[in-house]
């Protein structure tokens, strides 16, 4: 019985610390890793972040950007750093489910080696294709696809890439036969699709949004389950009839596994403070994205999700991973 209680004594004040540190949080800066490189999307938006919540906690936080490796570079980092709350990285689609999708050699589990703390934003991916296409809608398109196997050309940013994942779900989920046309970048497939020369091009909205209200190319419809404010007289696959094919583009916070549930609180309550103020989501409508306040929990079963499609969709795809 002694023994028993001595051992209690002891877990008790192990947990001292923690819960001191949920109390007093943050005490220190806090380092919010960019796991790309400066300039992009995703760094504009980490930028953004870090000083909302800077201003919201009362302490600083700041960006350390380490591309590398479609993010898994930088994310992999932040998986074995100390779970205190003062190292999160800013978690996307691409680096939780596309990269281990990918890639054999990742260093971390995406579910099981982080905490999830809340969502940021989401965007969805967009089919869009010349304005002078024959095709009117995704249904032209996928019968279209059907009937003639390999006619049709996607193009995406890169192989594993979220336009390539993307065009594979739908290939996957509609039974369409599809030639994926792989660039080094998004904006290289536009010219293309525009002369003619891919039928196609799946991008995420932010990146696609320019090519789209310019009159460049002509948006058919979203990989998601609702419209967008942005683009609101597009269709979604959902409402084409293929709710199965959405993959949207999402970033979150995550940190290492374990950390506080104190902190972890206190840092999503921060992160919903940022997500509803009116400039931060001026700056998110600039970037064709959306705010996406999630509890941890939606958070994580969001990545479950998309880590158990998108490993389905590379081996149905018969996709080559690394």
């Amino acid at each position: 019985m002694k023994t028993l209680t001595k051992f209690l004594s002891l877990l008790c004040l192990a947990a001292l610390p923690f819960a001191a540190l949920g109390q007093g949080y943050p005490t220190k800066p806090i380092k919010l890793m960019v796991p790309y490189a400066a300039g992009g999307v995703s760094d504009i938006l980490g930028r953004a972040l870090a000083q909302k919540m800077t201003e919201i906690l009362g302490q600083n936080m700041f960006v350390e950007n380490r591309g590398g490796a479609a993010g898994a570079l930088g994310t992999g980092l932040t998986a074995k750093e100390a779970p205190d709350g003062y190292n999160v990285v800013l978690s996307s689609l691409t680096a939780f489910a596309i990269a281990p999708a990918m890639n054999k050699n990742v260093t971390y589990d995406p579910v099981k080696d982080f905490t999830a703390v809340g969502g940021v934003a989401i965007a969805p991916n967009v089919l869009s294709i010349d304005v002078n296409s024959p095709y009117k809608t995704l249904n032209d398109i996928v019968n279209f696809a059907k009937a003639n196997p390999g006619k049709l050309s996607f193009g995406s940013s890169g192989i594993g890439s979220v336009g390539h994942l993307s065009g594979e779900v739908l290939r996957v989920s509609t039974g369409g036969e599809l030639l994926h046309v792989p660039y080094k970048s998004a904006g290289q497939a536009y010219p293309d699709v525009m002369a003619g020369s891919v039928t196609m091009v799946i991008d995420t909205l932010p990146s696609a949004i320019q090519y789209i209200k310019q009159g460049k190319v002509r948006a058919v419809a979203l990989l998601s389950d609702k419209r967008s404010p942005l683009l609101p007289d597009v269709p979604t696959f959902a409402e084409a009839g293929f709710p199965e094919a959405t993959l949207r583009f999402w970033f979150g916070i995550h940190g290492p596994a374990g950390m506080p549930p104190a902190v972890v609180q206190k840092l999503n309550e921060a992160l919903a403070t940022a997500l509803a103020a009116p400039d931060f989501r001026e700056r998110l409508a600039n970037l064709g994205a959306d705010p996406y306040p999630t509890t941890p929990a939606e958070l994580q079963a969001l990545v479950r999700s998309d880590v158990e499609k998108l490993a389905k969709t590379v081996k149905a795809a018969g996709i080559k991973t690394e």
